[in-house]
């Protein structure tokens, strides 16, 4: 099944979904092996893996391409990727939008930051004017049609640190009505503001929750009772694969040796079963003694 529709039946689903964010192939590739029906690129996590540097709009919408590209292309389950602000005006949005789908993206999210933005739980952040944001919002649905896509656009604003929670939720009510699927309010500061959004906009939300961000980390069984449909934990495996790396190079400075942290390490084995090294090896071979 295309991966487009297969987003779009987990969000017919009366279940939430929960979505971890990857930021390369192989984060990809273990979200899959462990279990997840869907995954989120992570624009915050390209920019640190890529480049290292914050997430302040540094990466060119062309790199971004690639990393989704990537991604999608080393799994099997749906991708819903961080298209930033559409890297551009409605022109822009349309181009973003139509190359995310060539790339394989079953979904993406679309901001209404001034760009270059800045991680939607960093200070400073500027938004642009509704109407504006509407206007990229029905090009990324134009767009979707010329594809003839089922691509899940996700509407998020990031005016709660702006303009209040009230202006936020007109936001994606409008954003929905010019075509977006999904909507995102952008960091909440506690969970009775979850709850007033909730209750407010009828439709499909997505919760973020970031760990050291602004918003609660709350449980899933709280998150589906307020009403969120997706919950998407975005930066999780970036904190602690770069932890495990501080870590283990950490012991390797100091010791000169991993003896003592071989627990700590995946085996070269099990590394080489989750790159499909053997399946690789076998398809090279038959394609090296066909006749």
């Amino acid at each position: 099944m295309d991966k487009s529709k297969s987003l779009r039946k987990l969000l017919e689903t009366n279940k939430p979904i929960f979505v971890p964010g990857v930021y390369d192939a192989l984060s990809a590739k273990i979200a899959q092996q462990v279990g997840f029906d869907a995954v989120f690129h992570t624009g915050y996590g390209t920019a640190a893996t890529l480049l290292g540097v914050p997430d302040i709009g540094l990466v060119s919408f062309s790199e971004m391409k690639e990393r989704v590209s990537n991604i999608c292309n080393s799994i099997d389950i749906p991708v819903i990727a961080d298209a930033d602000t559409g890297y551009g005006n409605s022109l822009n949005t349309m181009r973003t939008v139509k190359d995310y789908i060539r790339s394989g993206a079953a979904g993406l999210i679309l901001e209404d930051q001034v760009w270059p933005k800045k991680c939607g739980h960093m200070e400073g952040k500027l938004v642009i004017p509704i109407d504006e944001m509407e206007s990229k919002i029905i090009a990324a649905a134009q767009s979707r049609k010329e594809e003839k896509s089922d691509l899940v656009i996700v509407g998020r604003t990031d005016s709660l640190a702006v303009e209040g929670v009230d202006m936020a939720i007109d936001r994606v009510k409008r954003y929905s009505k010019a075509g977006a699927d999904l909507l995102f309010i952008e960091a909440p500061n506690k969970v009775d503001e979850l709850e007033i959004i909730a209750k407010q906009v009828k439709l499909p939300l997505l919760l973020n929750q970031l760990e050291g961000g602004r918003t609660p980390l709350i449980s899933m069984k709280k998150a589906k009772k307020i009403g969120f449909k997706i919950i998407l934990f975005p930066l999780t495996s970036l904190y602690a694969s770069t932890k495990a790396v501080f870590d283990s190079l950490s012991y390797l400075k100091k010791h000169q040796t991993s003896l003592g942290i071989e627990d700590q390490l995946i085996t070269f084995d099990k590394f080489n079963q989750l790159v499909n090294h053997d399946d690789l090896i076998k398809l090279e071979k038959k394609l090296s003694n066909r006749k």
